[in-house]
């Protein structure tokens, strides 16, 4: 599953996050951007991806939960 983090003028950040199969409880993450106005605008540059179980995915929404109240 991806969405878009941000949209300013030219520049694009999404993130990713899927299942890693052969990992049961475990999650990819990776965070890509684009420059549409670069030399190649279709091209996403990845730039930074982690690893994740559920527990802590979960307790980062936590602390973005918190953070927002």
């Amino acid at each position: 599953m991806k969405t878009q983090l941000t949209h300013a003028g030219d520049f694009v950040r999404q993130v990713e996050l899927q299942a890693i199969a052969a990992q049961a409880g475990s999650f990819h993450m990776q965070f890509s951007s684009q420059l549409t106005s670069a030399r190649n605008p279709d091209e996403w540059q990845r730039n930074f991806g982690l690893v994740l179980k559920k527990e802590e995915l979960l307790a980062l929404r936590d602390l973005i939960n918190a953070v927002l109240v």
